[in-house]
């Protein structure tokens, strides 16, 4: 029998794709690993945006409430004109070369909120930056946390009217962010010994453009995800078959309090996908992939 959560949801018990408050989540990487231990997840790949902050901690709550934490990281990237993010697994969190790069990510991040805030200022809705620091907990900052600020001053109802209204694309306030290519974040994730995986690649379009992000040194396909239907999956499991590439999946849940919960495990992934990633991850360190 498939195992539920609280609100009577099957539960899978493999995750591998998860945020925490280290970035956008609601939760602390603490809670997060319990809320998957206490749902009967096994497996839950924690990969916040844009930095590796939340690891440690998530890493020691899997030991000790028995959930295999995997490391990870999603790095937002772009390539042409389209958003791509890559998903790092297995990375070092201690890695140098991947710290410093995050790091410059998230130095550029704190100049777009702030950019932002500005003009959100110019269109008379000024917004503390004190306070949208406070809402990213120490974490990597995002528009995330700009919309959850203009909810609680009350110029919107939702961080959805937010984003749609004034810091979404093409919306008054939006600021273009730093754009970092998926070559680079995947020489990045390899450099600190991990696997670099196309995240949601329904969301980037067709299959062109997924096997041109592929060629800038992707190695896997996120084919489970709340966004994809059985249709999505069924066809990028194909698309990864043919290209031999590795398969993940995951909930890509930013916590309960988030503007879209997703209850960790809700997605099924196949037991299948973590026993491959494992296996080709052992390929990977036996070929001797390089590393810092």
């Amino acid at each position: 029998m498939a195992r539920v959560n609280r609100l009577g949801q099957a539960i899978s018990p493999i995750d591998l794709h998860i945020h925490t408050s280290a970035s956008d989540g609601t939760s602390t990487p603490e809670e997060a690993v319990a809320t998957a231990a206490q749902s009967g997840v096994e497996v839950l790949g924690v990969a916040d945006h844009d930095t590796l902050g939340g690891l440690a901690a998530a890493l020691a709550a899997g030991e000790r409430l028995g959930v295999a934490v995997v490391p990870g990281v999603e790095i937002n990237t772009d390539y042409e004109q389209t958003e791509a993010h890559v998903l790092g697994y297995f990375v070092d969190h201690n890695s140098a070369r991947l710290n410093e790069v995050l790091e410059d990510i998230r130095r550029r991040r704190l100049e777009r909120a702030r950019a932002m805030l500005a003009r959100l200022d110019r269109l008379g809705m000024p917004l503390e930056e004190k306070r949208v620091l406070e809402l990213a907990a120490g974490g990597s900052v995002g528009r995330p946390h700009v919309a959850r600020a203009l909810v609680e001053a009350g110029y919107v109802k939702t961080g959805g009217e937010a984003f749609g209204r004034f810091i979404g694309r093409g919306q008054p306030a939006y600021v273009p962010r730093y754009r970092l290519t998926p070559e680079a974040a995947a020489q990045s994730v390899h450099a600190a010994g991990g696997v670099a995986v196309l995240a949601h690649p329904s969301k980037v379009g067709d299959d062109a453009l997924v096997q041109a992000l592929i060629e800038q040194g992707i190695e896997g396909l996120e084919c489970f995800h709340p966004d994809h239907s059985a249709a999505h999956s069924r066809h990028y499991v194909a698309l990864a078959r043919q290209l031999g590439l590795v398969v993940t999946g995951g909930t890509d849940s930013h916590g309960p309090r988030s503007e879209r919960p997703v209850a960790i495990g809700a997605v099924a992934v196949p037991r299948w996908v973590w026993k491959e990633l494992l296996a080709y991850r052992a390929k990977c360190q036996c070929e001797g992939q390089p590393t810092e």
